[in-house]
């Protein structure tokens, strides 16, 4: 089974899960001003998710060797970091005759879901790690491009190399798109927490705070996530098929295979929370 395919099966199983994670969720009434607020920066939110299809697709399709296709979910998921990015630079200040002062210290971890953004972190953190090793086991395939083979020296005259392995040729611009991503969304949170109250209702700003930064958080999940899946199939695949492959090899890549689902899982979580469908709240007067 080729790349194409195994990366392609991976968004098939994402998708499945997304639909059985997206369900409606009640939605608490807001003043009129914190509507239009919500109604903004979900259009800017779609916008950017819109854009992300597309880019994905044109990725998908001009990436050579398997590359683009990797890279078409950090894409996607990148896009939507700009939208919401872009939303929450569009909020105001309310008018002078609905402002009111309050002497408050906002943080980040205040308005972010915990236990998403723990996983998120615990995640980015692993897919780090994983993108270190295969970078360092990678080899050079037989037209020179450097990290596309697994190899091992099977003895003084017997060696294997296999293909395609997530090593150098794959694994920079992924870091580069995730890691470009990841600071997108340090930079959004920041500005949920620091754009101006939008009126006297502050429990009702915060409302649409947290459900901002859940929805930076989610974005950065599917950005982590994806690729973390399909690395870790296309890795623990290449590791287990050597003949001459060491232990360490093997125990590898069944841990490799069991985070497979973990982060199918966790890609199926932050698409429900970013397509799930949400009753539009009405206006309070």
């Amino acid at each position: 089974m080729n790349t194409r395919l195994l990366l392609l099966l991976v968004l098939v199983l994402l998708l499945a899960g997304t639909f059985a994670a997206a369900r409606p969720r009640p939605v608490a009434a807001l003043p009129p001003r914190l509507v239009d607020v919500q109604r903004a920066t979900a259009r800017w939110r779609t916008g950017g998710l819109l854009v992300g299809v597309i880019v994905a697709i044109v990725s998908a399709r001009v990436g050579t060797l398997g590359r683009g296709l990797m890279l078409a979910g950090p894409l996607l998921a990148l896009c939507v970091l700009l939208g919401v990015v872009l939303g929450e630079l569009r909020v105001t200040a309310p008018p002078a005759a609905e402002r009111r002062a309050v002497l408050e210290v906002r943080r980040v971890r205040d308005y972010v879901p915990r236990r998403l953004a723990t996983v998120v972190v615990a995640s980015a953190t692993l897919l780090a790690g994983l993108l270190v090793t295969t970078t360092a086991m990678g080899s050079s395939d037989d037209l020179g491009r450097e990290g596309r083979w697994l190899a091992r020296q099977c003895s003084d005259v017997l060696s294997e190399a296999r293909g395609p392995w997530p090593g150098s040729f794959y694994s920079v611009p992924l870091a580069v798109v995730v890691g470009l991503g990841l600071i997108v969304a340090a930079l959004a949170l920041r500005q949920v927490v620091r754009r101006p109250r939008q009126g006297s209702d502050l429990a009702a700003d915060d409302s649409l705070r947290r459900r901002a930064a859940e929805t930076v958080t989610a974005a950065a999940g599917l950005l982590v996530a994806v690729p973390f899946a399909g690395v870790a199939m296309i890795a623990g695949i290449g590791l287990n098929g050597t003949s001459c492959a060491p232990a360490s090899w093997t125990a590898l890549s069944t841990v490799l295979l069991l985070l497979v689902p973990v982060q199918l899982g966790l890609g199926a979580w932050c698409a429900g929370l970013l397509l799930g469908r949400r009753r539009m709240p009405a206006a309070v007067s």
